[in-house]
């Protein structure tokens, strides 16, 4: 039984998720930027778009990099450092 409780401690420990949320804006006007890809790097399923503000709310795993991808700007990648992970994209 012992080792049960352990076995799901452990898991616990390792599943620990945050919500991160942040504002996606362009660097050429500044304007928000609505429909860009959020993903958890390395996941193919963990991962959100943009809202119409550019803003967006995910959870993520301790230690994740965030992609930000949206067709004509450069694709950036961002360690999250915190709950609030602000980008600018590239055209």
């Amino acid at each position: 039984m012992s080792s049960c409780v352990l076995l799901l401690a452990v898991s616990q420990l390792f599943a620990q998720t945050r919500a991160v949320t942040g504002k996606v804006t362009a660097k050429d006007d500044g304007l928000p930027l609505p429909g860009v890809t959020v993903k958890v790097k390395g996941t193919t399923n963990t991962g959100t778009q943009t809202d119409v503000n550019g803003k967006y709310t995910l959870n993520v795993p301790e230690g994740a990099t965030l992609s930000f991808s949206f067709i004509g700007y450069t694709t950036l990648e961002q360690p999250v450092n915190g709950n609030v992970v602000n980008v600018v994209l590239l055209p």
